[in-house]
């Protein structure tokens, strides 16, 4: 029992815009990869929980897909699920980009900010990419535009001043109960990180015209034995030629794809992995209610 008189607890979202790094700052907090990362926008497409435990705090961070103006029926979801992460939530970390700078999608999220009455730290990540001298005139400029708790530089790739963050964290957050056993690190289940897992190598592996046009849906998951999990997913493009980019001549790019997620995946469940990997087209599965649904986006 913990007496909630003296342990912190609560939630803490995760915002920005696309590719400013919110999923690398959630796996640097909690020090294990629940959220994967690429550098191509977009990445994250659920709201990712991570759960940080410790003996004085348990800090359950929301890491969000970024903030744009949607295309289609997925990126409409995206935005939404974004939003409504605010929603019951302790502490806003709102994660900048010190190598774009300000930009007008960040000046829109500085405005939905302002509407939550909830505390709110600023994080400018990424300051290893700058020379340190332009990151000052941007806490300046960041620090007119509200009233913060915190304005902190990091590098969450590199680790840089994420001690000083979470500390900071931990400070604003209530005094309460914990939410989950000490050993859980996130909400999501099994084939939902598996998923992940896969699309992350498809995203890091495959050309430009992949990223957005592929989902990823683990259709069977097995424990066959004590040491061996079986998992059979497919991964789903909306174009032919991009279903022939992802497999790869003579199917090594599959190979290569199914080889990396494998070797997370082992790691992940400390178990022996066989994989089983496909392809397949659905066409403008993006647009398709019903295709969001299977998939999980909802």
């Amino acid at each position: 029992m913990t007496d909630e008189k003296q342990y912190k607890s609560g939630y803490a979202a995760i915002i920005g815009k696309p590719n400013v790094g919110k999923s690398t700052v959630l796996n640097s907090l909690i020090g294990e990869k629940v959220a994967i990362v690429s550098k191509k926008p977009q990445t994250t497409r659920n709201n990712i929980t991570g759960i940080l435990t410790r003996e004085d705090a348990q800090v359950v961070f929301i890491d969000t897909p970024g903030i744009h103006e949607p295309w289609n029926l997925l990126g409409k979801n995206m935005v939404r699920l974004a939003n409504e992460s605010l929603n019951g939530v302790d502490l806003i970390i709102f994660v900048l980009d010190a190598k774009s700078g300000l930009r007008n999608e960040d000046e829109n999220i500085f405005k939905i900010i302002k509407g939550e009455n909830k505390p709110v730290i600023i994080l400018i990540n990424k300051v290893d990419l700058v020379d340190k001298l332009k990151v000052l005139p941007l806490i300046d400029t960041i620090s007119k535009m509200g009233t913060f708790k915190e304005i902190i530089p990091v590098s969450a790739e590199k680790g840089d001043n994420m001690d000083v963050l979470l500390k900071k964290i931990i400070e604003n957050l209530p005094y309460g109960p914990k939410y989950f056993p000490d050993d859980q690190i996130t909400d999501k289940n099994e084939r939902f990180i598996v998923a992940e897992l896969i699309r992350e190598k498809v995203l890091i592996l495959s050309h430009e015209e992949i990223p957005h046009s592929v989902a990823v849906l683990v259709e069977e998951f097995k424990e066959r034995t004590k040491s061996l999990i079986y998992i059979r997913a497919t991964v789903f493009v909306e174009k032919l030629s991009q279903k022939k980019i992802i497999v790869g001549h003579k199917g090594q790019m599959l190979k290569k794809i199914g080889e990396k997620a494998r070797k997370d995946m082992q790691a992940f469940f400390n178990k022996r992995i066989y994989l089983d990997l496909w392809v397949k087209v659905y066409e403008n599965w993006r647009k398709d209610a019903q295709a969001l649904r299977m998939l999980e986006y909802k």
